[in-house]
């Protein structure tokens, strides 16, 4: 009887709650389908970091990158890695005290590059959200300011304030208001839940950068090292 009751309403809207309607609608599709595609892609890249990580902090030496690269499936991680990997190909064969520095700060350089590479691909589409929940509202409250309106232009056509005669309009007024409302409620809540999970996945990213860092300058001392002991 609901359903009945709502399709009556829908039936009863004019053109200008019809156009409302269809942009909240494209904004619920839109919504919806980033939320959707977010959710897989969130899942696909946490399980290829876990594996990824694993397997790195099993590595002794910066030289083993590579080779750990070449058999890990695409990540996030290994990315950064592959980054990280094509400056240090460009370095001198000749490692020095003065030059260690010097080489840890171009590395820094390449993982702050990639992170903010990394998080402008999550942040993808999370503005279309935020668009949604922010205008959604708004769409819904313009349609129902409207259709009060119109029924108060009713009341002075008929001189009348009888609810058959204000009932139908207000109620198809505020069928905007709930439309608006379902769309910004799980566009706000998923916008979110994404910000905080990218904010979350840039912090590991640095972590995990600076453990790369780690391993590459530990390799120049152990080069030094071997110079110095010969």
């Amino acid at each position: 009887m609901q359903d009945l009751a709502l399709l009556q309403l829908l039936k009863l809207c004019d053109g200008p709650s019809i156009a409302i309607l269809v942009i909240l609608t494209v904004m619920s599709f839109g919504s919806w389908g980033i939320i959707l595609v977010k959710f897989r892609y969130y899942t696909k890249n946490s399980s290829l970091n876990a594996d990824f990580y694993g397997r790195f902090i099993r590595i002794e030496q910066f030289v083993q990158l590579k080779a750990h690269c070449r058999q890990s499936g695409d990540s996030p991680l290994k990315k950064l890695t592959e980054e990280v990997l094509l400056e240090a190909q460009k370095f001198s064969a000749f490692v020095s005290y003065d030059s260690i520095q010097h080489r840890a700060s171009l590395l820094e350089d390449t993982i702050q590059r990639s992170i903010e590479a990394i998080r402008l691909d999550e942040d993808k589409f999370l503005g279309f959200l935020a668009m949604s929940s922010n205008l959604s509202p708004f769409f819904g409250l313009l349609g129902t300011v409207y259709g009060i309106m119109v029924a108060f232009y009713q009341i002075g056509k008929h001189g009348s304030a009888d609810l058959t005669i204000v009932a139908p309009g207000i109620s198809v007024a505020l069928v905007t208001t709930v439309f608006g409302l379902l769309v910004a409620i799980p566009a706000s809540g998923a916008y979110n839940i994404f910000v905080n999970r990218n904010n979350r996945n840039e912090i590991s990213y640095y972590n995990f950068g600076s453990r790369v860092l780690s391993l590459f300058k530990r390799g120049d001392l152990l080069a030094l090292e071997e110079v110095a002991g010969g």
